[in-house]
């Protein structure tokens, strides 16, 4: 058996040092890597127009004041750019044509080798004779990739188009 000594203190020395060390790198650790999740169930709300909140019976309520379910904004815009791709095995979702749609529904079809360029010029001779021209819509078939229509919508900028807007595929 071990005894202690009459005059030894049995004091334990704790080191703090390491311990705020590790607790400050733990703190670290769990900042970083925190990644709070998006709001769940958020719902877009409106608040409902004079007539509809002075009704008390859904009879009363004017069905010319009800708003309209989803209405899509349209960007006014004299020309519309659509990229055509063939979606094949080969294309690799390459545009393989561009055509140009005006507002009155003519679509000319652009130069298909150096696509690009040709646009370029095309755009630029044809925003001289524009009502608006700033603005432009571009379209991609569904089966095109991304970075293939970004450079359209790059070329649409260096023509001098200002506001150049996405619409969806027909159809």
């Amino acid at each position: 058996m071990h005894r202690n000594k009459p005059g030894a203190d049995s004091k334990v020395t704790l080191p703090i040092t390491p311990m705020l060390d590790m607790t400050f790198q733990l703190l670290f650790f769990f900042i970083i890597n925190f990644h709070p999740a998006d709001l769940e169930g958020q719902m877009d709300m409106a608040l409902p127009s004079e007539d509809i909140k002075q009704a008390h019976d859904k009879k009363d309520v004017k069905p010319e004041t009800r708003p309209e379910k989803d209405p899509v904004p349209e960007f006014p815009s004299d020309l519309t750019v659509r990229a055509i791709t063939q979606g094949g095995a080969n294309s690799e979702g390459k545009i393989t044509a561009l055509a140009v749609r005006t507002i009155e529904g003519k679509e000319e079809v652009v130069q298909v080798d150096s696509a690009l360029k040709h646009l370029l010029k095309y755009l630029t001779d044809k925003r001289a004779n524009l009502t608006n021209k700033d603005a432009i819509k571009v379209m991609g078939d569904g089966r095109l990739k991304v970075g293939y229509l970004v450079e359209v919508m790059d070329v649409c900028r260096k023509a001098g188009f200002k506001d150049v807007s996405l619409v969806p595929p027909e159809g």
